[in-house]
C-alpha cells in the first residue's frame, strides 16, 4: 500500500506540475500510475530483489558480535542469509485479510454488476440504420485513422449516447437521436469516436477494477475520478479541434444532460462510458469557455516519455525490499517497526589472535529484543572469525534498546546491527571494559570457585588440546559475566567453554570486608582425547 501511494502521491504532483497543458497529458499520467500502482503486487513477486543496506551501524568505538545459535556450526568468515523472524501477528493482522477480502469482493460485484447491466443493454438495442448517421461516422472515422469497426446502436433504455467494448466498440445511442440535428449527431460521434481511439473504456474499467482491490486507499479513488474527468476534457478537445465552436458544443452538453435528468433510468452503475454526467459538466463547461486552453492531443513523444519516467520510478521502488528487522521509526508517532539501540553497558572486544593478524571488519548481528527492551535471543548474519563473533555476542547479550510498537503497542521483534571492529578503537573499549570491575591484586581477596561444570562436548569428534581463555567479571553474589574470549581454539571449543563458565559459582571477591566485583581472566580446559 506504501509503495502504491508513492506512485499516486507522485502522479498528483506530476499533474498539477501540467496543469496547463493538455488533458490528454495529463490523462496519460494518470494512465501509467494507476496502472503501476495496480500491478506493484506483482512486479515485487516477480522483480528480484534490491535491499538497501538499513542495519543499525554501532559506533566505530563499539566492535560488535552475534553467533548462529549454540548448537549450529558457524564457519569462519561466513556469509548467513538473513531470515527475518516474523513479528507476531495482532488481532488487526488476523482480520484484516477477511476485510480486504469483503470489500475487494464487494467493489469487483459491483464493477461485475455493471458490465452485465451493460451487456443487457447492448444485447436489447438495435442496429441504427441512420444514413447520415452512418456518413458521418464514417468521415470521421477516416480522418481519425481508426482501423476497427464502429458499430452504431440505437437504445430503448438509454437516454445518453455511450462507448462500450474494446475490440468491437459500439456506441449506444438514445431512442431520440433521430430528433438530434446534424451538428449534435455529429459533436456526439466525434466526442465517442474519441473514447474509442484512446482505448477510454477498457482503461476506466482497469482502473474500475484496481479501486475495488485497494478500496481501502483513498488515493486510488481519487486518482480514478481524476482519471475519468481528464479522459472526458481530452476528448472534449478532440471536439474542439474537429472546428466546432466551443460555446456551442456546451449548449449539446447541457440539451443531452437534460435529456438524462428527464429520463427515469437509475440502477446500477454502468461500465459504459457516458457522454455527459452531470457530476463532470460544471468542470468541463469552464474548461470549454477558456479560449487559451491547450487542446494538444499527447504525442507519441510524450507518451514514451512519460512511460520511461513511470517505469525508472516503479521499477527500483517495486525491487525494494526493506527487511522485516530493519529500523525505522515514525516521524509522526515515533513508534519503531524495529527496536532501537539505547545504550550498551559491555563493549565488543578483540580477541589475542584478531590483534594479532590485524583483523578489523564488520559482523552483521541479528537481535530479538523484548518488550522491556532486552536481549531475548542473538544470530550472527555474517562474521569475521578469530573469537570476533563470540567477542561480539557476549557484548550485545548486554545491551539495552528501545523495544518496538505497533499500533501503540510494545510488541517483542528484530533489529539488525553492524558493529565495526577497529584496532583503533581498540584500547578504547579496553578503557571502558577496566572501569566495569575491579582487577584481582593488592587489598582485593579473589574469588575462588565453589562449583564447576566441566564442559560438554561431543566425543566423536576431534578438537585441539588446550585452554580457552575468557576474560569475566565476578559479580557480588558469585555469578560470572563473560564478556570475550582472550584466546581462542576454535568456534565450537569457544562456544562450549562459554556454556560451561556461565554455570561456574564463586565464592565473591572481598575488598575492605565488603564483596566488589572483579574482572579476572579464566581458563577453561580441554584434553586432545575428547574434544
Amino acid at each position: 500500500m506504501i509503495k502504491a501511494s508513492m506512485v499516486l502521491t507522485t502522479a498528483f504532483c506530476i499533474t498539477w506540475l501540467l496543469r496547463r497543458r493538455a488533458a490528454a497529458e495529463r490523462h496519460a499520467v494518470w494512465v501509467a500510475a494507476i496502472g503501476s500502482a495496480a500491478v506493484l503486487p506483482a512486479l515485487i513477486v516477480l522483480l528480484p530483489a534490491w535491499q538497501p543496506a538499513v542495519a543499525q551501524r554501532v559506533a566505530a568505538a563499539l566492535p560488535a558480535l552475534s553467533r548462529a545459535g549454540a548448537n549450529s556450526k558457524l564457519p569462519r568468515h561466513a556469509d548467513v542469509t538473513f531470515h527475518a523472524d516474523r513479528i507476531e501477528p495482532t488481532l488487526l493482522d488476523r482480520v484484516w485479510p477477511i476485510v480486504w477480502f469483503a470489500g475487494s469482493m464487494t467493489g469487483l460485484l459491483i464493477f461485475g454488476a455493471g458490465v452485465i447491466q451493460q451487456t443487457r443493454l447492448a444485447r436489447r438495442s438495435s442496429a441504427l440504420l441512420d444514413p447520415v448517421l452512418s456518413g458521418i461516422t464514417a468521415d470521421l472515422v477516416r480522418e481519425a485513422g481508426c482501423r476497427r469497426t464502429i458499430r452504431l446502436r440505437r437504445s430503448l433504455d438509454q437516454p445518453m449516447p455511450m462507448t462500450w467494448g474494446i475490440l468491437r466498440p459500439q456506441i449506444l445511442f438514445p431512442n431520440c437521436v433521430n430528433e438530434w440535428s446534424d451538428e449534435r449527431k455529429r459533436v456526439v460521434i466525434a466526442h465517442e469516436l474519441a473514447h474509442v481511439q484512446r482505448f477510454d473504456w477498457f482503461i476506466q474499467s482497469v482502473a474500475q477494477i484496481a479501486c475495488a482491490l485497494y478500496w481501502f486507499n483513498p488515493l486510488f479513488w481519487i486518482a480514478c475520478k481524476q482519471l475519468y474527468r481528464e479522459s472526458e476534457h481530452a476528448c472534449d478537445d478532440v471536439v474542439i479541434n474537429l472546428g466546432v465552436d466551443a460555446r456551442v458544443y456546451a449548449s449539446h452538453l447541457l440539451g443531452i444532460a437534460r435529456a438524462l435528468r428527464h429520463s427515469h433510468s437509475g440502477g446500477l452503475w454502468s461500465a459504459a462510458l457516458a457522454m455527459a454526467r452531470p457530476s463532470t459538466l460544471e468542470k468541463r463547461f469552464a474548461a470549454l469557455l477558456k479560449s487559451r486552453l491547450n487542446r494538444r492531443a499527447a504525442t507519441r513523444r510524450t507518451v514514451l516519455a512519460i512511460t520511461a519516467v513511470t517505469l525508472s520510478v516503479v521499477l527500483p521502488l517495486a525491487a525494494m525490499r526493506v527487511s522485516s528487522s530493519a529500523a525505522f521509526t515514525s516521524p509522526v508517532d515515533g513508534q519503531s517497526a524495529s527496536p532501537q539501540l539505547d545504550h550498551y553497558t559491555t563493549p565488543p572486544l578483540y580477541s589475542d589472535e584478531a590483534r594479532m593478524h590485524g583483523i578489523e571488519g564488520i559482523v552483521t548481528v541479528e537481535v530479538r529484543v523484548g518488550v522491556d527492551g532486552t536481549v531475548t535471543r542473538l544470530q550472527v548474519l555474517r562474521g569475521l572469525g578469530h573469537g570476533l563473533d563470540e567477542n561480539a555476542l557476549l557484548a550485545v547479550r548486554d545491551w539495552r534498546f528501545i523495544p518496538a510498537r505497533r499500533n501503540g503497542v510494545l510488541i517483542e521483534a528484530t533489529t539488525q546491527i553492524d558493529v565495526e571492529f577497529n584496532l583503533r578503537n581498540a584500547e578504547l573499549n579496553e578503557e571502558i571494559a577496566n572501569d566495569m570491575a575491579t582487577r584481582v591484586g593488592p587489598g582485593v581477596t579473589p574469588p575462588q570457585v565453589v562449583h564447576r561444570l566441566e564442559p560438554q562436548y561431543s566425543p566423536t569428534t576431534k578438537h585441539p588440546a588446550g585452554a580457552v581463555v575468557l576474560d569475566a567479571v565476578i559479580l557480588e553474589d558469585g555469578t560470572p559475566k563473560i564478556i570475550r574470549v582472550i584466546r581462542s581454539l576454535d568456534w565450537e571449543l569457544d562456544e562450549t567453554a562459554i556454556n560451561a563458565l556461565k554455570q561456574w559459582r564463586f565464592s565473591p571477591a572481598m575488598k575492605d570486608g565488603r564483596p566488589v566485583k572483579v574482572r579476572m581472566n579464566i581458563a577453561v580446559n580441554f584434553q586432545s582425547e575428547s574434544g
